[in-house]
């Protein structure tokens, strides 16, 4: 037997041909390894049995050969085994999700978690998870992980995760423009990264991040905010359509009264494109309202009234 620096080795067995592979480039375990990790279970009484009684008696009983035929054999199998633990990639190309995440099916086959369970606990902030598809994936960072996290009275104890990576729901539901509760409601349904941390809920900060690249001007943020009724209910019903519709009246009293028809029409044109972007934004803002459900349903009437009114003005309009 000959241990050096060998990038290449070929291993024969007694009874197979030879088996020619590079052992370096196997899991990240050098020839020099794997051979001192046989000789130190041949040394020591950890020697597979049956292993050690087929080289013995190919030896015909001699130790010391008995010995090398071990090495050589137990190197042979620590290789295969090293080889066939390696990750094995089906695509040619593997992009960045894939890299992150990976399906619950096989994180259940791994933890030999139950995927239903797992679901339960990626919504209950003990694993990392995202919906993609219409199927769950799990972070693979999770792997390393224990089922069971302990509690800690500080976060610096906990050794994954940082409060400079989280940031509190609190200030996450005020940036959103949602309640705590409907945030972590649309963590637990995987729309949404957040954690645990000391009985409290975090939210990752790259949601935040994803918020801010998704939206390149602040007058098409504002307008698609508004639409899509993330500012909540009392400040979209009050602030912009009560208080946003006031604003419209003493312009339109204005070219009334100097009788100019063109800015008439124009601001009453703006008027009607402005009061429908608020109805939309107050109907899903009521979708959305955590409060009294009777709130709500006032706010879709009162919306309903106001489209009335809209196509009121639209004939008065036409008419002019």
């Amino acid at each position: 037997m000959v241990i050096g620096n060998q990038k290449r080795l070929k291993i024969k067995s007694i009874e197979s041909d030879p088996i020619d592979f590079d052992i370096k480039e196997i899991y990240g375990m050098s020839d020099e390894e794997l051979y001192l990790e046989a000789t130190h279970e041949v040394e020591s009484e950890d020697k597979n049995p049956a292993l050690w009684a087929k080289v013995m008696t190919l030896s015909e009983g001699d130790h010391d050969k008995a010995k090398y035929q071990y090495i050589k054999l137990r190197v042979e199998q620590l290789a295969q085994s090293k080889k066939e633990k390696s990750p094995v990639f089906t695509k040619k190309t593997v992009d960045e999700f894939s890299l992150k995440y990976m399906p619950i099916s096989e994180f259940s086959r791994i933890k030999s978690i139950p995927e239903k369970k797992i679901i339960k606990m990626i919504r209950d902030g003990f694993y990392i998870g995202q919906i993609k598809d219409n199927e769950w994936f799990v972070s693979r960072d999770e792997v390393g992980k224990e089922e069971v996290i302990k509690k800690s009275s500080t976060p610096s104890n906990i050794p994954k995760h940082s409060k400079q990576e989280y940031i509190p729901v609190d200030e996450f539901a005020e940036f959103k423009g949602i309640t705590p509760e409907k945030a972590i409601a649309m963590i637990r349904d995987g729309f949404y990264q957040g954690q645990i941390i000391d009985d409290k809920w975090y939210v990752a900060y790259s949601e935040v991040e994803k918020e801010k690249t998704s939206t390149q001007s602040s007058s098409s943020s504002f307008f698609t905010k508004l639409t899509n009724g993330d500012f909540g209910l009392p400040k979209t019903y009050w602030l912009f359509g009560v208080l946003g519709g006031l604003l419209f009246i003493i312009p339109v009293a204005l070219a009334a009264a100097a009788e100019s028809l063109g800015a008439l029409i124009f601001i009453l044109l703006a008027s009607v494109i402005y009061s429908l972007i608020v109805a939309v934004g107050i109907w899903r803002a009521s979708d959305k309202y955590q409060g009294a459900k009777v709130w709500a349903v006032l706010a879709k009437i009162a919306v309903i009234i106001g489209i009335v009114r809209l196509l009121v003005d639209l004939v008065s309009l036409g008419s002019i």
